[in-house]
């Protein structure tokens, strides 16, 4: 090997150092796609609301959780008008991404499960601790625009996941969902609020 270096010229040593100095870099440090660069600002813009606290050392839950147990505990249009209009703000945010970029935050259990389990506390909210009395009591004390939020949520999710978990999604909801077992599924559609038509909401 060292003969091989002393016969080479210093100018074709030289252009393999850099060559091999640029190759190393870009293994341990590949080059930013567009996609990076989209999740980047997108994390910055949730970090506050998806994130703990990076300078509290006390507080380990994410202002996500706190807002959600609030709302669920409270289950009025006061105790969860943060996290909606938090919510609106992710969904926003979110459709700052490319259509292409989206499988890019697939993974990430803050997103994730964000996304997921807000659709469900929607879902519970509209449904209560027993089925509505009819159809028209089916949203419960929610307005126009939290019915509105829990369609962006749902056309996000199939977006980013597939319509098949989407639908995996809906029909364990509406077995779980509290009194389903004494009625029909057809009976338990027109109750949830899986049954709204989101093409009215913009």
């Amino acid at each position: 090997m060292n003969q091989l270096l002393n016969v080479l010229p210093k100018s074709v040593l030289a252009f393999l150092a850099i060559v091999g100095g640029i190759l190393l870099i870009v293994l341990v440090q590949p080059p930013h796609s567009v996609c990076d660069a989209q999740v980047e600002v997108l994390n910055t813009s949730q970090q506050k609301f998806l994130y703990p606290d990076p300078k509290s050392k006390l507080v380990k839950t994410t202002r996500y959780q706190r807002l959600r147990e609030h709302c669920f505990n409270t289950s009025n249009p006061g105790g969860c008008f943060e996290l909606f209009q938090e919510l609106k703000a992710l969904l926003n945010d979110l459709g700052s991404l490319s259509s292409e970029c989206g499988g890019a935050i697939a993974g990430v259990s803050e997103y994730k499960n964000a996304l997921w389990d807000s659709a469900d506390l929607l879902l519970s909210l509209a449904w209560g601790s027993e089925p509505p009395a009819s159809v028209a009591s089916k949203w419960r004390w929610l307005e126009v625009s939290d019915i509105s939020l829990f369609c962006r949520l749902s056309e996000k999710l199939v977006a980013i996941y597939g319509s098949s978990q989407w639908d995996a999604f809906r029909e364990k909801k509406m077995r779980e969902m509290p009194g389903a077992k004494d009625l029909t599924r057809i009976q338990v559609w027109e109750l949830s609020i899986f049954s709204e038509n989101c093409s009215r909401y913009p």
